[in-house]
């Protein structure tokens, strides 16, 4: 054994001081490098495999993170779309509406229907309006189509409306053909009732009802409600239904009138409020 390490030894020794033919170096660096050869080629196999995986994780995770960002601005657009949507179509009620207001008197301003209740007999509308737009309790409200109803409690930015359909609501009120006076109360039930109108009464369906202003809430000449059915309440006043031309089931925007005060008529005709 110790001969053949001197051998071996001998051997390197040579190899490391004969110059390899044909090339650069000795011929035990040409040996080195020759059995070294597999092994560098696996090295490098194994790095590019390396280097391509990292270069596929890191595109892979660049590609979810612009996949993420490109939904969040997708997500933002749609909101700012909904936004837009919206805007355009309050611009379009309020248009609508104040194309009524000339034929509306003491128009002040106008609201959205944020909120409509009915309940037990009643009927309720909370109101994107207030104090902080110079509207106050007691203030009419109003569509092209007729009466609301009115504010009952204002606040600084809200404000909560009692709708002519609520059981407690009432309006003095006209019938537009014959004159006669009398008071439109809210059933709680989606219906209105002319009350203290005469047997004599010559009023028939179709008949249009619109406000008096006899009652210092309402101004007069405001369309209520059309006669649905005339009836002897076996008294000395007819039962007279009316049917509001004002669609409260699709309220969305409202005209606000200023406060109406009373007037004084001959026929001593009033609603309470």
């Amino acid at each position: 054994m110790l001969l053949a390490s001197v051998l071996v030894l001998c051997v390197l020794a040579l190899s490391a001081q004969a110059p390899a033919r044909g090339q650069r170096g000795s011929v035990l660096q040409s040996w080195m490098l020759t059995a070294a050869a597999p092994l560098a080629r696996a090295v490098t196999t194994v790095s590019r495999a390396i280097s391509g995986t990292s270069s596929s994780v890191t595109d892979n995770f660049t590609a979810r993170s612009d996949l993420a960002r490109l939904r969040r601005d997708v997500e933002k657009k749609d909101v700012e779309l909904f936004r837009l949507r919206a805007e355009v179509q309050q611009m379009r009620g309020e248009l609508r509406l104040r194309a009524a207001a000339p034929f509306l008197p003491l128009v002040v301003g106008s609201g959205p229907v944020l909120l409509l209740e009915r309940r037990a007999g009643l009927h309720s509308a909370l109101i994107g309006v207030g104090t902080s737009s110079g509207v106050g309790t007691g203030a009419p409200l109003a569509v092209p189509e007729g009466l609301v109803g009115r504010i009952v409690t204002a606040g600084r930015t809200l404000s909560r409306a009692q709708l002519l359909l609520d059981a407690s609501a009432a309006a003095g009120a006209r019938i537009v053909r014959t004159g006669e006076l009398g008071i439109v109360r809210g059933d709680g039930r989606g219906a209105l009732r002319l009350n203290h109108i005469p047997a004599t009464s010559r009023v028939r369906p179709g008949d249009l009802v619109e406000s008096a202003g006899i009652d210092g809430i309402y101004p007069r000449g405001i369309a209520i409600g059309r006669v649905a059915s005339v009836s002897h309440g076996g008294n000395l006043f007819l039962d007279i239904v009316l049917v509001p031309t004002a669609p409260f089931s699709r309220l969305t925007d409202v005209l606000v009138l200023a406060p109406f005060p009373a007037r004084e008529t001959g026929e001593g005709t009033s609603a309470s409020r």
